[in-house]
């Protein structure tokens, strides 16, 4: 199969290590890297722009969704411009207002239905490496790779909280990461469509005591042996 054909999706609760795995993934193969949940947070950014409620607006959103102007851009080493209209939104879309909104607007069947479009126009038919919650089981449930990260809650919460005392502010403390997570959990597992489920084929990797490296590395492995499924021309 040509790299262009190829693709892996990597899906997973949060702070199980999707995002890095996933560009080092794409960067080990020479595929795109593909974020789905950056557009969902580019979604709750336009639509707070607009004066959107989240919850409510429901057809709006689905109208702005069905015209966002979105275009995912790889940056330097491993990381991502997100732009909307032609402006770099990439870290005003991970602030933890626009990560709850974007968990509300994931819950919207309809919403949902155009973003998978969203995601499938990004991907053009490219060879890609997508990371999301729901990626090998609606996006690309004929994906030839599918991976499903899992890790322990407290390392999960100890991660995430890392990252947000990095990008953002020191004083979060490992409870109310704990808690958020919790609720985007629940979130995510509860929503009527595109729930957070293991897709059916994928292969489940524990991160909590693996380095991204070694994560990469066991990935690579099973992409790399022989098999049927890989061979075929595999379509969204």
């Amino acid at each position: 199969m040509g790299a262009r054909s190829l693709v892996v999706t990597i899906d997973g609760p949060g702070g199980v290590g999707k995002s890095t795995v996933a560009k080092l993934l794409a960067q080990k193969l020479g595929l795109t890297y593909l974020d789905t949940g950056a557009t969902y947070r580019a979604l709750a950014y336009a639509a707070r722009q607009e004066g959107l409620n989240p919850v409510t607006d429901v057809e709006q959103l689905r109208s702005l969704a069905g015209r966002l102007p979105l275009r995912l851009q790889p940056a330097d080493g491993d990381s991502l411009h997100v732009l909307l209209d032609g402006r770099d939104v990439s870290a005003a879309i991970r602030t933890e207002g626009i990560s709850e909104a974007a968990a509300q607007v994931s819950q919207h069947p309809e919403i949902r239905h155009a973003m998978v479009q969203l995601q499938r126009r990004l991907a053009n038919r490219q060879g890609v490496v997508v990371e999301g919650r729901d990626t090998g089981s609606v996006v690309f449930p004929r994906a030839a790779h599918k991976f499903f990260l899992t890790a322990d809650p407290d390392v999960r919460a100890r991660r995430r909280q890392r990252e947000l005392a990095k990008r953002y502010r020191a004083g979060i403390s490992l409870a109310e990461v704990r808690e958020q997570l919790e609720f985007r959990d629940e979130l995510d597992r509860t929503r009527r469509v595109g729930p957070l489920v293991k897709p059916s084929g994928a292969v489940e990797i524990d991160t909590s005591h693996r380095t991204c490296s070694q994560v990469v590395r066991r990935m690579l492995r099973h992409i790399q042996r022989p098999s049927s499924a890989a061979r075929r021309r595999l379509r969204p």
